[in-house]
């Protein structure tokens, strides 16, 4: 039998996952992580009592080997159980998310209400008159969906403000995993059960268990180690690490972003496929933990802002999430806003002083300027969300294909190492079928998340 020796470049879900099933199979691999943290999106940065949350994880998931593996990590005190609240800001109301017919026919007015009805009612006319589906952008889908009126309101802002892109420049694929519809019954009954699962100390909790778990098992995650090349020869990988070091091993498994991972390859991709990879864009996000000294009781885990007047694009209730996100005794307001960006854009530049003045306005935008600021975190993820453009199922479908030809040991994974909007549940089990297939399993990573209804919802049980 082979001697195995896989490397792992990341630390995240996937590259966590897929080291911990390495280890269930006897296999020891080494991991390198470019950031100081493990957990990737997913990790939990901590200073003085204080944690934020960079992307608010829900712990939800379909697959009980995922579930599985989740409780196995942390025992059952360490869990919280959170019951989802979100609203849009929209006109200074407070609009509940999921939208309920309920709400939008009176909460903003009866002439707004009768104009969103006619609006959703010629939208699903035209939707009815078309013979052929046909490739829809994000604008198509929205108003097919909800209406010109209603679609305006709630969604066309936000879209912009996200993901930094006009609506029809944007694929519609991921809309349906992302985005609920309006109901207009059972709203009680639906909200009831939207429960998920929470580490109390952040999601970051839960991985940094993982890290330890593998050290126990002769596993250490070399962090700070960024990959700046993958060579391949004689069928052996080398990774070289940032500071000249290097490392030899007979599999990759990536979840490096799959443009970057394209680039480091050695010999060079031929041209079409650097193309390919230089097409896929990313979204940054800039995180920033405030905490308010003035208790206010907003009964919401996430409020998302679609509104020109302030630049935040969601805000967090940490509060909601777990207490123990704050320090014991708290009594005021914790909060993460989130803002969404460029890498290369003016809030990915801005130092945390001028974060800190825009913070400042938006707070007091949102009417929460007259609480005295405790303390500040800023938590930076530069490649935080792939880009829904219409070049990326084509150019990920060209680098999968030539990667599977020609580097049939290299295994992307997860949701940068596919270039694929996956929740963490999903990168876990892309690493679980990287792993599988590593062992001669009939298993296809790129197939997990391929659903194109799939939503969160529900808490589920062992």
């Amino acid at each position: 039998m082979p001697t195995r020796s896989p490397l792992i470049i990341g630390a995240g879900p996937a590259g966590l996952t897929a080291a911990l099933e390495l280890v269930k199979r006897g296999v020891a691999p080494r991991i390198y992580e470019a950031s100081g943290n493990v957990g990737g999106l997913a990790r939990t940065p901590c200073r003085d009592g204080w944690r934020v949350d960079p992307g608010g994880h829900r712990f939800f998931t379909r697959s009980k080997a995922v579930l599985d593996l989740w409780t196995s990590l942390l025992p059952a005190d360490q869990w919280v159980a959170v019951a989802r609240r979100s609203a849009m800001l929209v006109d200074g109301q407070h609009v509940r998310y999921p939208l309920a017919g309920r709400d939008l026919l009176t909460q903003l007015g009866f002439r707004s209400g009768l104009h969103g009805l006619g609006s959703l009612s010629w939208a699903r006319f035209r939707r009815s008159m078309r013979d052929v589906a046909t490739p829809e952008s994000f604008r198509d889908w929205g108003v097919s969906e909800f209406g010109e009126h209603w679609y305006e309101l709630f969604f066309a802002g936000y879209v912009r403000k996200t993901w930094l892109a006009e609506p029809a420049d944007l694929t519609s694929d991921w809309a349906n995993q992302r985005i609920r519809p309006i109901r207009w019954r059972k709203v009680a009954e639906f909200a009831a059960g939207d429960v998920f699962r929470y580490p109390r100390l952040g999601p970051g909790q839960l991985w940094e268990a993982a890290a330890a778990s593998l050290a126990v098992n002769g596993v250490v995650t070399s962090l700070n180690s960024p990959v700046v090349a993958v060579r391949f020869s004689g069928g052996n990988w080398t990774v070289e690490l940032q500071n000249g070091e290097t490392a030899s091993g007979d599999a990759v498994f990536s979840s490096m972003p799959l443009r970057v991972l394209v680039n480091a390859l050695e010999p060079r991709p031929p041209q079409h496929i650097l193309e390919a990879a230089d097409a896929l864009q990313h979204r940054a996000l800039v995180t920033v933990g405030v905490a308010l000294e003035k208790r206010h009781e907003l009964p919401y885990n996430w409020v998302y802002t679609p509104g020109e007047d302030v630049r935040v694009g969601r805000i967090q209730n940490y509060t909601r999430w777990s207490a123990g996100l704050s320090p014991a005794h708290w009594h005021g307001t914790h909060l993460g806003l989130e803002y969404f960006t460029n890498s290369d854009g003016d809030l990915w530049a801005a130092g945390d002083e001028s974060m800190a003045r825009i913070v400042e306005d938006d707070l007091r935008a949102l009417g929460l300027g007259d609480s005295a600021v405790q303390k500040m975190m800023f938590v930076r993820s530069k490649f935080a969300y792939p880009v829904y453009d219409p070049a990326r199922e084509s150019s990920v479908a060209l680098l999968r294909d030539h990667l599977r030809t020609h580097y049939p040991s290299l295994r992307p994974m997860g949701r940068n190492g596919m270039h694929h909007y996956d929740n963490q549940d999903h990168a876990m089990l892309s690493a679980m079928g990287s792993v599988a297939r590593y062992f001669g399993e009939d298993v296809d990573p790129w197939q997990v998340n391929t659903d194109l209804r799939y939503q969160e919802s529900g808490l589920l049980r062992k």
